[in-house]
């Protein structure tokens, strides 16, 4: 556990370190939450409600979104995949620890940066549209929401570390790695409530752990979901983190076992 906690104070160092890279990812993530916030905006007009939300909800929600986007989908799954592509992974294998630990400390370091700007960059957006936010009335929303959130994370980097791994196999893996990242925006619920979708549509990705990684957290944090409902769905959440550690690891093992019978 030390080795781990080691690599993510490092980790957390090292992303300080890189100010440019680091303002320039938020300012990305600003302008989309901005952009959201406009277009909601905009859609709202002066409705009373829309899709369910009042207006200071749906400002909770986008504003929510951007924290939600910085822990649960920030990862390093490109990383993986040039490393596995380079031949550096090689150098981790032979050391006594887990990658995927290691991994997941520096992913936490990652986290811990961006949410943190993410929190100040919601700060400075309430003030400037001085909307009425949503904040939870019951204290155990809040340990639902963070049981949910905390779920959710883990859930995004095992779907990714799987995903990256197929680089084992192929030097084209970035090409899935994208799609995956690309699907699971929408899939997510990260741009909007999945609402706003057919009904068909909706009940088909909830058979998928995508919904669970933003769409259900903000809805408990909304107080949308009532605490028995939102107790079962985070069993269910734990139940698809079982499942997809379970594949990842089986991939994982697979791909280190045949680069390591070509490499020898």
């Amino acid at each position: 556990m030390k080795t781990y906690w080691v690599a993510y104070q490092i980790a957390l160092q090292e992303t300080l370190q890189r100010r440019s890279t680091l303002i320039m990812d938020r300012l990305g993530g600003f302008a989309i939450v901005v952009s959201l916030y406009s277009f909601w905006t905009a859609l709202i007009g002066d409705k009373a409600t829309f899709l369910g939300y009042t207006r200071g909800e749906m400002l909770t929600y986008v504003l929510a979104l951007n924290v939600l986007r910085s822990f649960v989908f920030t990862g390093r799954g490109w990383q993986l995949v040039g490393e596995i592509s380079s031949g550096k992974i090689s150098s981790y294998l032979i050391r006594p620890l887990h990658y995927y630990g290691y991994a997941l400390a520096l992913d936490m370091a990652q986290k811990t940066v961006h949410v943190a700007a993410a929190v100040l960059e919601v700060g400075v957006l309430a003030a400037l549209v001085g909307g009425e936010l949503f904040l939870p009335r019951d204290p155990a929303t809040w340990l639902l929401f963070g049981a949910a959130v905390a779920l959710s994370s883990l859930i995004f980097f095992f779907l990714e570390f799987m995903i990256s791994s197929l680089a084992f196999w192929t030097s084209e893996s970035g090409g899935p790695l994208f799609c995956f990242e690309l699907f699971l925006q929408f899939a997510a619920g990260a741009f909007f409530p999945l609402d706003v979708l057919p009904a068909g549509l909706r009940r088909l990705l909830e058979m998928t752990p995508f919904p669970y990684m933003v769409y259900f957290p903000v809805r408990v944090f909304l107080e949308k979901v009532p605490a028995a409902e939102a107790l079962r769905l985070i069993g269910m959440e734990a139940l698809w983190l079982a499942a997809v550690f379970t594949a990842a690891m089986t991939v994982w093992r697979r791909g280190v076992r045949s680069y390591a019978a070509e490499g020898g």
